[in-house]
């Protein structure tokens, strides 16, 4: 298993709930879990399965920006309004 951890914007426990489902519907993951106070996402996966990219690719399809990929911006404006993240807030907040 390979581990990661990266910055993902995003707000409350919808946000959670989207990020995580978008990781976990990639085969290859075995654990996916995002903090929203840190804005931060912590991802085990086998890398005979999944790369790092795909990982941030998927998060970004559902509208969420990661430290290397921005957020899809249709699938940003579909998110229920609590879900509306400032696009310059700091991710990966120690």
């Amino acid at each position: 298993m390979t581990d990661l951890s990266f910055g993902v914007r995003g707000n409350c426990g919808m946000c959670k709930r989207t990020i995580e489902k978008a990781v976990n519907n990639i085969e290859g993951i075995a654990n996916v879990i995002w903090d929203k106070n840190k804005k931060k996402i912590d991802v085990s996966f086998n890398k005979a399965k999944t790369n790092e990219m795909a990982i941030h690719k998927a998060i970004a399809a559902s509208g969420y920006d990661t430290d290397k990929v921005l957020g899809n911006e249709e699938a940003y404006k579909g998110l229920p309004g609590c879900c509306k993240y400032d696009h310059s807030m700091e991710m990966s907040i120690k």
